[in-house]
């Protein structure tokens, strides 16, 4: 009888370079993260996050009693799955030791970046789709896989500061000329920087950005910008 469903892990040397893998040449497979909230490419599984980089346990058995026993929130919720997928902005908490993390890039990879308790009290999360719905209602799709209602005033690629763990819509920070940017991929992945003008390409060719950062001017593919505000760092 055929295998079905996917498998449980996958070869290191396969992962993404953007990606905090250690042993890559050494140690063959990986604990592969589930779909779900981020695409397999651009996030972690939860319990190689704790192992390897919050060093939470030695091994994924220790590791996997703490999350089964409800120590772990991921976005203000108790999760209990070792392969839930972590990726970019999503708020990695262990309230017995008092300690937030969020997911940024940094280095040009994905990397937990320890933040008080007030930073944890939102999340940033960016638009990357919009369609109407029965009732001529509008809703949007964020980069984190969430879905909800809005107004027709959220902009495509714009960024919306939600509550946490309720997720309601604190402010939406709009992509426009002047404001900072996270650069998300590309050759200035982890650096912020000012956007200061849209370059739209003619054809099939996507929109480009020129930026600003510390004097130096440079052109990235508008995609890559995930704006943030002014206490992001």
């Amino acid at each position: 009888m055929a295998k079905r469903g996917g498998s449980r892990h996958y070869k290191r040397l396969t992962v993404p370079s953007s990606l905090p893998v250690i042993g890559r040449k050494h140690i063959h497979w990986l604990l592969s993260p589930k779909p779900g909230p981020h695409p397999r490419h651009q996030a972690l599984a939860l319990g190689v996050l704790l192992r390897d980089s919050l060093h939470v346990g030695e091994d994924m058995r220790e590791v996997k009693k703490a999350v089964v026993a409800g120590s772990i929130k991921v976005d203000g919720h108790i999760v209990r799955d070792v392969r839930r997928a972590v990726g970019l902005m999503d708020i990695v908490e262990i309230p017995k030791m008092g300690k937030t993390w969020r997911m940024q890039i940094a280095g040009g990879r994905l990397s937990p970046k320890e933040i008080d308790g007030a930073s944890a009290k939102h999340k940033l999360c960016k638009v990357t789709g919009k369609r109407t719905i029965a009732a001529k209602a509008v809703q949007i799709t964020l980069h984190d896989g969430r879905t909800m209602k809005a107004d027709n005033s959220v902009k495509m690629g714009a960024t919306l500061a939600l509550s946490v763990p309720a997720f309601k819509l604190e402010k939406q920070l709009a992509l426009q000329p002047g404001v900072r940017c996270l650069i998300t991929s590309g050759k200035h992945a982890g650096e912020i920087a000012v956007l200061e003008n849209i370059i739209e390409r003619v054809g099939s060719m996507g929109s480009e950005a020129q930026m600003k950062a510390g004097g130096e001017n440079f052109i990235t593919v508008t995609k890559y910008l995930f704006v943030v505000d002014d206490q992001f760092a």
